[in-house]
C-alpha cells in the first residue's frame, strides 16, 4: 500500500501494520518514536529485542513521480507521518547498519620472495616492425635488370656495402 499524503480533515488511524522480515503485524499507532521503537522490539521480539535502538528505523512506501520509493520516517516527522496514515498502512520496520561491524580491507596479491619465486623461463623474444602494414610504402617488384642494384640499396640501408 502506497501511502497518500492528506491535506484535509485529518481522522487518525485507530490501526497500523508494522512489517518486519516478512511478517506482518497491527499495532496501535504510537504517540512517539520510542513508544514504536518499544512497539518494534515487542511485536518482532526474535528479531528486534536484542538489537541497539539506534539501529531500528521505520519506512514507508511513497510515491515520488510515479515511481515507488521508501522513505525513513525521522524521530521529528514521527507524530506529523503518523497522525496523517491511512487505517491498516504499512510501516516497514527495518534495521541500519551495524557501525561496530568491522569490515576487513580488500586483500590484495601477495609478492612473491625470491625463495618462494619459482623461476620461469623468459619467453623467446620476437621482433616486430614499429611501422604499421599501412605505413610501409609498397614498391613493384623489381625486375631482373636491376636486382644487382636494388640488393645493393637495401645492403647500404642496414649498414652493408
Amino acid at each position: 500500500m502506497a501511502f497518500t499524503y492528506r491535506n484535509g480533515p485529518v481522522v487518525p488511524a485507530d490501526i497500523i501494520t508494522y512489517k518486519h522480515a516478512g511478517k506482518l503485524v497491527y499495532v496501535k499507532p504510537a504517540e512517539n518514536y520510542e513508544l514504536a521503537l518499544d512497539f518494534a522490539q515487542k511485536e518482532f521480539p526474535e528479531e528486534l529485542a536484542h538489537v541497539p535502538r539506534e539501529r531500528i528505523m521505520f519506512t514507508i512506501s511513497v510515491n515520488v513521480q510515479g515511481e515507488r520509493r521508501h522513505v525513513r520516517i525521522s524521530e521529528s516527522a514521527w507524530p506529523g507521518t503518523v497522525g496523517r496514515l491511512l487505517r491498516g498502512e504499512v510501516i516497514d520496520v527495518g534495521l541500519r547498519p551495524d557501525p561496530s561491524a568491522v569490515i576487513p580491507p580488500p586483500q590484495y596479491l601477495e609478492v612473491p620472495s625470491k625463495e618462494t619465486a619459482v623461476v620461469q623461463p623468459k619467453p623467446k623474444s620476437v621482433r616486430h616492425s614499429r611501422s604499421t602494414p599501412s605505413s610501409r610504402s609498397h614498391s613493384p617488384a623489381p625486375s631482373n635488370q636491376s636486382d644487382k642494384g636494388s640488393s645493393t640499396r637495401i645492403r647500404s640501408w642496414f649498414g652493408g656495402k
